[in-house]
């Protein structure tokens, strides 16, 4: 595939995750009988995994593609990404188990997102 296909994917699967992160933290803040709202979390906590797993293959689909997959080790700043992305993959356990903190979460979560954002634009040489 080419480049801008990965970035597409990647971008997608970026949309999705907080898509589904929101998604989450809305349906916390809604409450609800379980019995009413499992089907709707089944959803969410699907599609973030989904999202989850096409990030990650779009973002080493680009690093391929960057030629940063041959010897040697990668920069640092790969590993702030990857780090970010695993804090991203954990909130939605987070927004889970601390619905009552949906409106913190809803501001908190997108400000890792802008982060990796910063990172992957920036390439910080930490």
């Amino acid at each position: 595939m080419s480049l801008e296909v990965y970035k597409v994917l990647h971008l997608l699967g970026i949309m999705l995750l907080f898509a589904s992160l929101g998604g989450m933290a809305i349906l916390g803040l809604r409450g609800g009988d379980d019995r009413e709202v499992k089907p709707i979390r089944k959803l969410v906590m699907s599609s973030h995994g989904i999202a989850m797993l096409v990030i990650f293959v779009a973002g080493f689909g680009l690093m391929a593609r960057l030629g940063m997959m041959g010897a040697g080790s990668w920069p640092t700043w790969i590993f702030i990404k990857l780090g970010l992305w695993l804090l991203l993959g954990a909130g939605i356990v987070l927004v889970r188990r601390t619905p009552e903190m949906g409106r913190v979460w809803l501001f908190l979560l997108p400000l890792v997102g802008a982060a990796a954002a910063w990172v992957a634009f920036t390439h910080p040489p930490i």
